[in-house]
């Protein structure tokens, strides 16, 4: 009896020990599945992404017309949308079009129409976290005010993932707009403050 009874003990010790190894392993397989489906959740991974923005760009403005230099201050109202691919999880490259109204107190109002490539570097594939972003492109006649020009706009930003999937990306850069009209020449630099939605 006594024998049977150590046995029993030695037996339910071990049951005890195997239950707790199963356990840990059920944790560590749930916790490393959340984990995937949490990075599955960052809209960073290969694949289409569109990204809508507004902006508001206080700056100044500067007109050469024929050696002579005029100095203005100048706001822009700024809608762009674009749609690339994530090329890795930190990387995307993307196109995409925009339009600009440029209101200066010297040189008036007018609008341009942007056609700009785009690229994204994320510091980490994360559902929050920073990102640097880079734009350049041309500026296409829609206005009689003006021919032609270019672009390019340069900053940071951070991404914040608002429940399930909704994605805002404020950011804060430096926009440079170089037009022409003739004879006059359009150097517009302003401070880029953006919010926009990643989808």
């Amino acid at each position: 009896m006594l024998f049977l009874r150590i046995n029993n003990k030695e037996i339910n010790n071990k049951l005890m020990i195997h239950r707790q190894i199963i356990y840990i392993f059920l944790f560590v397989l749930c916790t490393g599945k959340l984990y995937a489906q949490e990075q599955l959740r960052t809209k960073q991974e290969k694949g289409y992404f569109n990204v809508t923005e507004f902006g508001i760009y206080p700056g100044s403005a500067k007109i050469n017309l024929m050696g002579g230099k005029l100095s203005s201050s100048a706001n822009i109202r700024s809608i762009r949308t674009t749609n690339g691919l994530f090329i890795n999880p930190n990387l995307s490259l993307g196109i995409g079009i925009g339009l600009d109204g440029v209101d200066t107190d010297l040189f008036g109002f007018y609008n341009t129409f942007n056609i700009t490539a785009d690229a994204r570097y994320y510091l980490k594939n994360s559902r929050s976290g920073f990102f640097f972003y880079g734009i350049v492109g041309p500026s296409v006649k829609i206005d009689d005010n003006f021919s032609d020009g270019f672009l390019f706009n340069v900053g940071a930003g951070h991404k914040f993932t608002l429940g399930k999937s909704f994605v805002l990306v404020p950011g804060l850069g430096f926009d440079h707009q170089y037009l022409k009209n003739g004879l006059a020449k359009y150097n517009v630099e302003s401070l880029a403050i953006k919010i926009g939605v990643l989808f």
